[in-house]
């Protein structure tokens, strides 16, 4: 496998273990169960959804900052394609600040899932024809943001956060649905 496959394939496995998340949460949520389970479930899962939004908005990010330069001025098309991507991504930071403040992780897991649901799954940036005609591996490599270090993390804390879930609605490890 080359660099960049290596690359891209790191992110779509973090794009898919939050999706995987999601889809835990929003199952274990309509379940209920214990309160105490549940918030301790919520305020995990928390934690993960809002590291890997983080993550998520700096590579978006840094697509923007990479590509708007490259994008000749005529092409309003996909100018505002990367401005629709801006403010949704700026969008994403006020709903992470109000995960990561709820004072009831299973009310503010329930606030974050519908602005995916509504705002995010919503609006897909798909950028794939501005990397063909823009990107190189450098580029790659600066707004992918991952490297050794980053990817065990991630393992680490996508295992962290399977295991803080009732038996039966752990997120799985495999594509998203």
């Amino acid at each position: 496998m080359d660099e960049l496959a290596i690359l891209r394939d790191q992110v779509a496995t973090e794009r898919r273990h939050l999706a995987a998340v999601k889809k835990a949460c929003r199952a274990a949520l309509q379940a209920g169960g214990g309160a105490q389970r549940l918030t301790d479930t919520c305020r995990a899962a928390a934690s993960y959804l809002a590291f890997g939004a983080r993550r998520l908005h700096a590579q978006d990010h840094a697509h923007c900052v990479l590509l708007r330069p490259r994008v000749p001025r005529g092409d309003t098309a996909n100018h505002a394609l990367l401005d629709d991507l801006e403010q949704t991504l700026k969008q994403l930071q006020g709903a992470l600040q109000s995960l990561e403040a709820a004072a009831d992780p299973v009310a503010g897991i329930g606030a974050y899932l519908d602005f995916i649901d509504n705002v995010l799954a919503r609006r897909r940036h798909n950028l794939e024809h501005l990397f063909r005609t823009h990107y190189t591996i450098d580029d790659w490599r600066a707004a992918s943001l991952v490297d050794a270090d980053s990817i065990l993390d991630e393992r680490e804390r996508f295992a962290a956060v399977r295991a803080a879930f009732p038996a039966g609605f752990s997120p799985e490890d495999g594509p998203a649905g």
